[in-house]
């Protein structure tokens, strides 16, 4: 019996059946491949915020040994650590040394030397490291540790134009997955990173922008990206991820630092028992190259650089038939031989140190006719400094150089001859740190407050002003004295050339400062604001704390 034919009607249902699971199989592969898509891309985001993260730990740790490198190690702020270059010292522990003197370092992160755990990019991969040569802390260098410490690294965007020139002193890296170009990461015995030292199997190098990141001589890092052919073709890439350390993000805290100290310095000082009226010493001369921590305060400058050593001369005229001059050159023998005590007695110094700079003060004193007497004061601790056999003498000898300091007062009664009973001052000028910033940090006392006067100053004439975004007090025009401390230079500034005002300030903390200023006026800005382009001095005001806590 021949074979019965379908319906019309059944015949269109059963094509519109496989068109129905045709249709179904389609969305499921669509959906199947949106999904797979979007699992690609939570991964990839999931493997930037992991590489985000750890570089950003990496930094804020590096910043904070920078910082506070000087309460670590009893030195200058603003070293770096050198990188781990091959685990020798331990696996995460940066190198004892690492190359010659202003160098630049590559290696891997000394995540504990930082006190880190050992840091992943997204793909599993360790942080790489690189230092500045003349930022890293063994060995230093001999440029002095502020904000003229010029960066040797650069940082180049995708299309090879630099950015941030002169402003990098360490770079941390992810080196990402192998892609083509990088050698092999065969393991070199690392337990916690595994892999090894080479940088040629983790950094790339850009050969159409002439941009090697594994060459730390040149110290030049491109960020990542990718070349390709006329066809679209990848040809070549970059894939390390980068987080850079700028001057600004060590130093700005540095320099808050140093501008508070010298404003505790001064602050105690005027709050000190033995200051009656709350007043401030000289400056020191700006032309003054004498070596820390022996420049003094020098009498009638009110304007000027942050003295070692005090100065409280009146300004109508010496001491006793003294000079200016020689008043501030035997202030200085009789702190020297401070300074020799207060090392021996800590058991820093030598007994003989004492004893030389004991003999350089009486030889001072004996050649001036008013310390012809050997019961002068200055003269007499010179004397008996000279002739301390032991630590049986000191107690003696301490009287003696407080009265030889207070004899120096025949100014100022009702000063402070000497930093040494205000600790913080004392702290400021002995410190590690001290030498390199001291031609940075700038003072200025209104006229009534300086030694011999009256105590007193007009607010918006004689009295000194602050103004700008970076002035966070009330009472601008009613200070009495102002700390200025220097940033980075700017263009046209000469920082060798030390005694001109105007090659470490700008705007009004450079107008009318000489040593008897014509202008009361400073200003000051965060670094936020666009007028820190132009002044980025740090201005800090003191008035006994009254207004300026």
């Amino acid at each position: 019996m021949a074979p019965t034919s379908l319906s019309p009607t059944l015949a269109a249902r059963q094509r519109g059946g496989v068109m129905m699971v045709m249709l179904v199989i389609l969305i499921l592969g669509i959906t199947t491949a949106f999904v797979t898509s979007l699992s690609g891309t939570a991964l990839q985001n999931k493997r930037n915020q992991t590489t985000a993260e750890a570089l950003a730990r990496a930094k804020e740790a590096l910043i904070g040994y920078a910082v506070t490198y000087g309460d670590t190690h009893n030195a200058a702020f603003g070293y770096l650590p050198c990188p781990d270059l091959n685990g020798s010292n331990g696996e995460g522990s940066s190198a004892l040394t690492c190359g010659a003197t202003d160098a630049n370092q590559l290696g891997r992160l000394p995540w504990r030397t930082l006190d880190l755990p050992a840091l992943f990019d997204g793909t599993g991969e360790c942080l790489w490291y690189a230092v500045s040569g003349k930022y890293k802390n063994n060995p230093h260098t001999a440029t002095p540790m502020n904000w003229d410490n010029s960066p040797q690294l650069s940082a180049y965007a995708e299309d090879g134009n630099q950015f941030d020139a002169g402003e990098i002193v360490a770079v941390v890296i992810a080196p990402g997955a192998p892609i083509s170009g990088n050698g092999e990461r065969t393991p070199s015995g690392n337990t916690t990173c595994g892999g090894n030292y080479t940088a040629s199997a983790y950094l790339e190098n850009d050969a159409p922008h002439l941009i090697d990141n594994r060459d730390i001589a040149t110290g030049k890092f491109i960020l990542p990206h990718e070349h390709r052919d006329a066809n679209g073709n990848v040809t070549s890439a970059v894939n390390d991820q980068f987080v850079f350390i700028t001057r600004r993000d060590i130093w700005d805290t540095i320099q808050k630092r140093v501008a508070r100290q010298a404003k505790r310095c001064l602050d105690d000082y005027a709050a000190d028992a033995a200051n009656l009226y709350h007043k401030y010493p000289w400056a020191a001369k700006l032309d003054d190259t004498t070596v820390a921590p022996n420049r003094s305060g020098t009498q009638n400058v009110r304007f000027g650089r942050f003295p070692d050593i005090p100065s409280v001369a009146t300004a109508s005229g010496g001491l006793s038939g003294l000079t200016p001059v020689q008043i501030d050159a035997l202030r200085s023998k009789i702190q020297a031989v401070q300074d020799a005590l207060n090392a021996y007695v800590a058991g820093t110094g030598y007994l003989s140190t004492l004893r030389n700079k004991g003999d350089n003060l009486k030889d001072l004193a004996a050649g001036w006719p008013y310390y012809q007497s050997t019961t002068d004061p200055a003269r007499a601790a010179g004397i008996y400094a000279d002739n301390c056999t032991g630590l049986s003498c000191t107690a003696t000898l301490q009287n003696l150089l407080t009265s030889a300091f207070n004899s120096l007062n025949g100014g100022d009664s009702t000063m402070p001859g000497s930093w040494n009973t205000i600790p913080a001052c004392q702290q400021l000028v002995d410190s590690a740190y001290w030498p390199a910033w001291r031609d940075w940090v700038f003072l200025q006392i209104a006229e009534g407050f300086q030694p011999g006067g009256t105590a007193t100053c007009t607010a918006g004439t004689t009295c000194l002003a602050i103004s700008g975004s970076g002035n966070l007090n009330t009472g601008s025009g009613n200070y009495r004295a102002v700390i200025a401390v220097a940033a980075n230079a700017m263009p046209g500034q000469n920082r060798a050339v030390t005694g001109t005002v105007s090659n470490f300030l700008e705007g009004a903390n450079k107008t009318g400062k000489t040593d008897l200023p014509s202008t009361t006026t400073f200003e000051t800005y965060r670094n936020t604001d666009p007028a820190y382009a132009t002044v980025n001095d740090l201005a800090l005001c003191l008035d006994n704390k009254n207004k300026c806590p």
